[in-house]
């Protein structure tokens, strides 16, 4: 295999018809075919004629994706250069640690699941006269309000050093949807127990509960859409 240093692999970014290389754990690949890479820039953050070996740290995928590609050369040290600048921002090592855990994605999966189910849960009980499902979809509900704020700090963690605090569209919607969907889990946890005891079946505020809980679903939808462009961009 072709041996390649640093500043050769600098050379290499992408722009111009230029090849887009990337190293990783001394290893360089090409990475010019990928419409991940397209100017040699990756999620407006990572710059290809760089090492991402430490990026890939804090990355919410493994390093496994690198197989996608040709390694067409070893990076070699050699006397210290100036790395090209990026807008990558570098964590503490706690924070480095959580986000190579994956927190957000394994946390956000507890209130979009949550809701999906609460809003099945309640559909079928205008179909199917049983209270269980009603009170399956309320402890549903409880149980995403109390992973919701997780999910968001995760979120929060990852957006600001995975991918520089861009606001992007993509961050945009996912703010949005986001806010949605508490504003929802609050109005229906405070409708069932503050008006819904005592009140009529298929009254006023029966309706508007229900209506609020099956448009959870939508909104979490929503928000694993957007998750996935992140992850998975086009």
């Amino acid at each position: 295999m072709d041996k390649m240093d640093k500043a050769e692999l600098q050379q290499h970014d992408g722009k111009e018809g230029r090849r887009t290389l990337v190293a990783f754990n001394g290893k360089i690949y090409d990475v010019t075919d990928s419409k991940l890479w397209r100017n040699g820039v990756h999620l407006k953050t990572h710059h290809a004629g760089n090492d991402l070996t430490h990026a890939m740290k804090a990355a919410p995928h493994g390093p496994e994706v690198m197989e996608r590609y040709l390694a067409i050369a070893e990076l070699v040290e050699e006397k210290v250069t100036v790395a090209r600048p990026t807008a990558m921002k570098t964590p503490s090592p706690l924070v480095a640690w959580i986000l190579s855990q994956h927190p957000h994605p394994m946390s956000v999966h507890f209130p979009i699941a949550l809701c999906i189910m609460a809003s099945v849960m309640t559909l079928l009980s205008l179909y199917v006269h049983e209270p269980a499902l009603q009170k399956a979809a309320l402890y549903n509900m409880i149980f995403a309000a109390l992973a919701t704020p997780g999910s968001v700090v995760t979120g929060l963690l990852s957006w600001y050093y995975n991918y520089s605090g861009i606001w992007t569209h993509i961050y945009r919607m996912k703010t949005l949807l986001s806010i949605i969907l508490a504003v929802l889990l609050t109005f229906a946890l405070t409708i069932h127990f503050a008006f819904l005891p005592g009140s009529a079946p298929g009254g006023l505020w029966y309706w508007l509960y229900t209506w609020i809980v099956l448009a959870m679903a939508p909104t979490v939808m929503g928000l694993g859409y957007y998750g996935g462009k992140i992850t998975f961009p086009s």
